[in-house]
């Protein structure tokens, strides 16, 4: 008979509340995502002043991507397997995050590095952008360790009924994360800290960005506690990083209708939010300086990198801030995907009930707000190429913070349902029985174990059981849910692992759109006179000629509507 994993101990989270406990949680986010922020808002300029053509810059961010499709999956696996004492993640998130530090300063300080070494100017260019997309390379790949191990924290601790709640939170510590990179991107932190942390904007963010990191993944690391892997299935502990790829392959070409459907909806729709992600700060900045700002203006300009760094990021201010408060309301507004009225319903007070009862009977699903969300994009995004002013670039980006924080989390809500039925199938081993925990979490322990008294004295092997909200619960004591319905972790691994192949691939797609439109419009720029290298070469400002960012934006705008045509079928399959 094959041996079943066994497990010892059980989650937990520190704090006194739910709400408490999820922020703890997911608090690894913020720093994850002033990370992510810092590295989209300056990385593309800071590319393009070292002297690289924004079609080859576009080919640069194929690190995401590539990052995401590569690392995810195998740190999934080897997380999986770990024995460590400290848990499956949070090894891989500490160690993960110093990693990403050290690229971080590395990536800030690449001129100073290379000109310890080559003297001669045309090589020390050239050493300085090779380093530079290496540092690149290698944030994204280390960074895709810390966020894999992050999202898969939250599935291993939560039950079921809170997996959709875990989500969103999580949604909004990204929005947090994000609107925060986006603040002190916005501000003149030279004038504040002066050189203590480098003498250039791009410098001090690294410096900054790395700390939080640190700092955000050590508050999680410390508040969840998690269950420790004694041993694995048989079939876990003989597979193989190449046999686990090619069960990931085979799933995503049999996937079932509805899961494949949210798949592609998810698909095209990142094949437009791609190019928005990581050319909006850049277009914000381009724009001002191309039609608002005076060419004698710019003489004097030694930062030329953090100014448009600055100019994007108060754009992303407002972005960020509009996705904030999307993501903390919108879920009230919207219906939960196939929900089923709970015995226990609790009583509102009655000058809201009236109001409440208006409000449940006009939210739309999550369906319709998630096509909804999609049109919104792509009518936003439709008037990029005509924008002509900072203020009307930055309306366009603010809008889209709407629709944003709807597609971070719609997909995920929705993968979360299909997944759900499929484990229904799933049945109870014999002389299993429930207990709940304080935390929340459902634990199923082997009768034997439970009325032994010797094994109060051993460590007690659990295997972790999300309950399931529709099973019968107390009227009185809604706290008391339990199911008799195991956890099969491996179905939302593998399915959540297909969703995001979903979302890598088209970031290959924008990759490989962004280098046609750039080389076409903007196959590089003319090299100055004087030679001088500081100056706004890297930019295009030629108010005649098209905006190449723009038309990336239109093209990301009509396939937000193949999407939105994806996401009306959705209701369809079955």
């Amino acid at each position: 008979m094959p041996q079943t994993a066994r497990w010892a101990g059980s989650p937990s989270i520190k704090g006194k509340s739910e709400s408490m406990r999820m922020m703890l949680l997911t608090f690894s986010l913020v720093g994850l995502q002033f990370t992510w922020g810092t590295e989209m808002t300056y990385c593309t300029p800071y590319l393009l002043q070292l002297g690289l053509t924004k079609s080859k810059t576009s080919l640069v961010w194929i690190a995401g991507p590539l990052s995401g499709l590569i690392i995810q999956p195998l740190i999934g696996v080897i997380a999986d397997r770990s024995r460590s004492k400290w848990g499956r993640r949070r090894p891989f998130m500490i160690c993960g995050s110093f990693v990403v530090a050290f690229c971080l300063f590395v990536l800030g300080w690449t001129a100073e590095i290379v000109g310890m070494f080559v003297q001669d100017p045309e090589k020390a260019k050239n050493a300085t952008i090779a380093l530079a997309v290496s540092s690149i390379y290698a944030v994204d790949f280390s960074i895709n360790v810390v966020q894999a191990c992050c999202r898969s924290l939250i599935v291993d601790t939560l039950p079921i009924p809170l997996q959709q709640a875990g989500s969103a939170w999580a949604g909004r510590m990204c929005a947090i994360g994000q609107l925060i990179s986006y603040v002190v991107g916005s501000i003149d932190t030279v004038s504040i800290f002066g050189s203590l942390f480098g003498d250039t904007q791009f410098k001090q963010m690294t410096v900054i960005a790395a700390f939080s990191l640190i700092a955000a993944v050590a508050v999680t690391s410390y508040s969840v506690k998690e269950r420790v892997l004694i041993s694995p299935r048989d079939s876990d502990d003989k597979l193989g990083a190449f046999q686990v790829i090619a069960q990931l392959f085979k799933t995503t070409m049999e996937l079932p209708p509805r899961i494949q459907a949210i798949c592609w909806a998810q698909f095209w729709a990142w094949i437009g939010w791609f190019p928005f992600l990581f050319y909006s700060t850049t277009w914000v900045g381009e724009t001002y300086f191309r039609y608002e700002v005076p060419q004698d203006a710019m003489i004097n300009t030694t930062d030329m990198l953090g100014e448009v760094g600055r100019v994007g990021s108060l754009s992303l201010v407002v972005f960020s801030s509009i996705t904030f408060f999307s993501a903390v309301v919108l879920p009230f507004c919207v219906q939960a995907p196939d929900t089923k009225r709970s015995r226990f319903t609790p009583r509102p007070p009655p000058g809201m009930a009236r109001i409440l009862k208006v409000l449940t009977a006009i939210r739309p699903d999550l369906q319709t707000a998630w096509l909804i969300s999609q049109i919104m994009f792509a009518a936003t995004m439709i008037f990029a190429p005509l924008a002509h002013s900072r203020g009307f670039a930055t309306f366009l980006v603010a809008v889209c913070g709407i629709p944003w924080a709807i597609s971070s989390w719609a997909p995920f809500a929705f993968m979360g349902v299909e997944i759900n039925k499929l484990t229904m199938n799933g049945a109870t081993a014999p002389g299993i029985a429930a207990s709940s925990t304080r935390s929340g979490v459902t634990m199923i322990t082997s009768a034997s174990l439970r009325n032994n008294p010797a094994a109060d004295t051993e460590l007690e092997v659990l295997r972790l059981n999300h309950r399931d909200s529709d099973s019968d619960t107390d009227e009185e004591d809604p706290s008391s849910l339990s199911s008799n319905i195991p956890s099969t972790g491996e179905l939302a691994g593998i399915y959540l692992g297909v969703l995001n192949v979903y979302t890598t691939l088209p970031q290959f797609v924008g990759t490989f759109i962004s280098w046609i439109v750039f080389s076409i419009l903007e196959p590089g720029a003319k090299p100055s006179q004087d030679g001088d290298a500081s100056d706004t070469q890297w930019m295009n400002l030629d108010k005649d000629k098209p905006n190449a960012i723009a038309v990336c934006l239109f093209i990301g705008a009509l396939s937000a509507l193949v999407a939105a045509e994806a996401t009306r079928r959705l209701r369809y399959v079955l």
